[in-house]
């Protein structure tokens, strides 16, 4: 029988004394139900670490009375006042329960009682006897304790927060020193951790024990407190060797920095703020030194790729140009993808991509090229060499044009959003020879949406193109609801003010939200004006609301635009989100309408229906393989936001109105200057153009020229016994709420897709409104949202 046990000859169960857990919130593993049974019942060990003799009842008991007290004074009687009880291993755990108390003593008192200076931080610990006693425990016992105990009561109070200079810090820093040798990895993990919380402005003998030890084993180590701490030593050492000139010892310290940061991306899954700009500006220092597989190793890792880097890529745009001929087409493609993804505009990098994708444009595959392209076309940046790289691009896809059709679509629809339109590819894309082979592939739905977005831009924008087009049965919306970002992220959106606000200002019956307009773009607010002033209800709409002829004096090439754009907008009128109805008659399913008008318009030949509706078609698509996906603008699903219209639909005027806030705009501003308003000019309702969107933009047309109809310009309702009413010009306006992810990092520029949907939106005769999250943010509630809004609306003339 062992001496000091209490089982009365009985094999009682024997305690697991469980090590220290500093990788987690707490010191102290959970312990398992059975964790305390002997493993075998023939020879049984006394506790080889605990130089007397105890019962582990004894252990347990006095270890749960630590872990479950509840004031500071209670910790330091149970440990003061039963000496002969307690181990060495109970003074780790009750340094660790002191810190926890002190921590929320601290969080309780940041109300009142801090403002007081009522509060007990490590210094009000140090002053009580009991703790002084305690610490003399440690300092007198610590040579006899094992190497267990003397890591885990340095980290312990590293972690309690006492001074580097204390007493009890500095012989367990000593005793650590004179075991370094006897330490396992995890041991100088802790040490060196623990030394550098201790004396965070110094240097101290013993980190520079510690460090030998880490770098000889760096791939071994996984403690992120100990990674982040060896990065903060890296940094203070590159400070000091900064006022130098260019050494070895610098280059060294660099590939230093290099070799933990890829071993810090690849062990570490989340990291906070802090930890997140101390890795930012460890990349920004050797990223210089790496080579291709670093590259590619920082690039690949998941961490790095969710979280932007922007000092990294700033001064990765210094020194890349030099290693992009040492760079693998993968790698770069790696880089391409990064940059989009979080729109980091910076033209040097985009350049240095551009002149890659010049040199080794022909051995590159179309799926790499796209890759490539992207970053143009998403950050709305023409490169410096566009001269030579688009008709290069334009002769590797009449090659490839086969090869990978979506690929080819998503090449051309970058060149598109950068108001580029090759012609020989367009002549490809659109044959007959190759609709029947994106058909017949897994990926024709989306592609099908592509083709259809760029045969409207052709039409819009790409006035000498004479070549086949796409087949009208083909055409469908690119998009029939919000993007996924715009969805995911409008909890951080200005849309919920503004649309609250403009409820306030015109009523609910005079504007729409998330309207999908024609081939596909997504409006955050519409709009009907008449030439007085006067928001109109889109239900009701007054019975001439034609565009006015346009002058004698119309130049020939006006003339050509506006019957072509006609021509357009009468074939996407059937695609129009909303179609009149005419009061009192029942409604009828919108897609045999629709289906049937657009069969009698198009395709006057018989045959089977021509056209389907775009949710036949949605169901199945993939995000990857959409353009949108490659950013953080995706296929989504529909938004909920739109409502059936009441079955009461009143006048926005004041002639017809019974609510307060639904009168002309034009009365609005009267109210709100309290002068007269300026005479409002005659002709066409446009809209100035916001600064943000000049760059990548074609130029409006003539002022000679009227603008095209909206396609979505109900037919007139008038009854039976109402003559032809006056002509009035209703002028289609957009409300465009611009939040941070529409613009590039860090700029006022629009990303691509978003400057190109405004250029049509405007070719196809709407006024645009730019709402900027730049002006939004500094608006406060819906008065001061109201206000603004009658701000922009005094700026549009009529």
């Amino acid at each position: 029988m062992l001496p000091g046990c209490s089982c009365g000859g009985r094999a009682g169960p024997r305690a697991v004394l469980l090590p220290l857990d500093a990788y987690g919130h707490g010191l102290l593993r959970a312990v398992p139900n059975d964790g305390c049974r002997a493993r075998g019942p023939a020879k049984r060990r006394g506790w080889s670490f605990v130089q007397e003799r105890m019962s582990y009842d004894t252990f347990f008991t006095m270890k749960r009375l630590i872990e479950r007290s509840r004031s500071v004074g209670e910790v330091l009687r149970w440990v003061t006042q039963n000496p002969g009880k307690v181990s060495a291993s109970h003074y780790p755990i009750a340094l660790h329960k002191l810190g926890q108390l002190l921590q929320q003593q601290q969080q309780q008192q940041q109300g009142p009682a801090a403002l007081s200076g009522d509060s007990r931080g490590p210094g009000a610990v140090l002053e009580q006897p009991e703790f002084q006693t305690l610490c003399q425990a440690i300092i007198s016992g610590c040579p006899k304790f094992d190497n267990f105990s003397i890591v885990n009561c340095l980290y312990a109070a590293a972690a309690l927060g006492l001074p580097g200079e204390s007493p009890l810090v500095r012989v367990l820093e000593e005793e650590s020193r004179s075991r370094l040798g006897r330490f396992n990895q995890k041991d100088v993990s802790m040490v060196f951790s623990s030394v550098m919380r201790l004396h965070p402005s110094s240097p101290h003998p013993l980190v520079e024990s510690c460090l030998s030890s880490l770098e000889r084993h760096l791939e071994k180590e996984r403690h992120p407190q100990t990674l982040f701490l060896l990065l903060s030593y890296y940094r203070l050492r590159a400070q000091a060797l900064q006022g130098h000139p260019a050494s070895d010892q610098q280059l060294i310290n660099n590939r230093k920095i290099l070799r933990l940061v890829r071993h810090t991306l690849g062990q570490v899954s989340a990291m906070r703020e802090h930890e997140l700009a101390l890795l930012d500006e460890m990349l920004a220092l050797c990223a210089q030194e790496a080579n291709n597989k670093a590259l590619e190793a920082i690039f690949s890792s998941q961490l790095f790729y969710e979280n932007r880097q922007e000092r990294f890529i700033r001064s990765m745009a210094e020194w890349l140009p030099r290693k992009a001929e040492n760079l693998t087409p993968y790698t770069m493609a790696l880089i391409a993808k990064y940059v989009a993804r979080h729109r980091l505009r910076e033209p040097r990098l985009l350049d240095t991509i551009a002149s890659f994708l010049l040199k080794r444009g022909e051995q590159l595959d179309s799926k790499v090229i796209q890759k490539l392209v992207f970053p143009f076309s998403r950050m709305n940046y023409r490169p410096s060499n566009h001269g030579e790289l688009f008709p290069k691009l334009e002769a590797i896809l009449e090659q490839k044009a086969g090869s990978s059709p979506l690929a080819t679509v998503n090449i051309l629809m970058s060149m598109f959003q950068l108001s580029h339109f090759p012609q020989a590819v367009l002549h490809q894309v659109f044959s007959p020879a190759f609709i029947t082979n994106v058909m017949s592939s897994p990926y024709a739905l989306i592609v099908r949406r592509y083709l259809s977005l760029l045969d409207a831009a052709v039409e819009l924008e790409f006035r000498d193109y004479s070549g086949p087009r796409l087949d009208p049965r083909y055409r469908v919306l690119m998009f029939e609801h919000a993007l996924t970002a715009d969805e995911a992220n409008r909890k951080y959106s200005y849309k919920g003010l503004v649309a609250e606000a403009l409820r306030q200002l015109v009523g609910e019956e005079c504007y729409r939200q998330d309207e999908v307009l024609p081939p596909g773009y997504c409006t955050d607010f519409l709009l009907w004006i008449n030439r007085s002033g006067t928001v109109l209800p889109l239900s009701r709409v007054p019975a001439a609301s034609k565009a006015p002829p346009a002058p004698a004096a119309a130049s020939p090439a006006a003339v050509s635009l506006r019957s072509s754009v006609l021509a357009l907008t009468s074939d996407l009128q059937d695609f129009a989100p909303f179609a009149p109805e005419t009061p009192g008659s029942p409604p009828a399913p919108r897609e045999n309408n629709l289906a049937g008008r657009f069969l009698s318009t198009l395709c006057p030949a018989p045959g089977g229906p021509c056209y389907q509706p775009p949710a036949d078609y949605y169901c199945g698509l993939s995000k990857e393989s959409s353009l949108e996906s490659q950013g953080s603008s995706t296929l989504s699903s529909p938004s909920e936001c739109l409502s059936a219209p009441p079955a009461s639909t009143p006048d926005c005027s004041p002639r017809g109105s019974a609510t307060l806030f639904q009168f002309p705009i034009g009365k609005i501003l009267e109210e709100e200057a309290g002068v007269a308003c300026p005479p409002r000019e005659h002709g066409c309702f446009q809209g100035d153009q916001a600064p943000e969107e000049a760059e990548g933009r074609s130029p409006p047309p003539a002022e000679d020229a009227c603008p095209p109809p909206s396609p979505c310009r109900p037919s007139p309702t008038r009854g039976p016994g109402e003559g032809p009413p006056a002509a009035e010009e209703i002028q289609r306006v957009v409300l465009s709420v611009n939040d941070k992810w529409h613009y590039c990092q860090n700029s006022d520029i629009l990303v691509g897709s978003r400057a190109m949907r405004d250029r049509h939106l405007r070719l196809l005769g709407y006024c645009l409104v730019q709402l900027p999250y730049t002006e939004l943010e500094k608006v406060s509630g819906i008065e001061e949202a109201k206000h603004y809004l009658r701000q922009k609306l005094r700026e549009l003339r009529f």
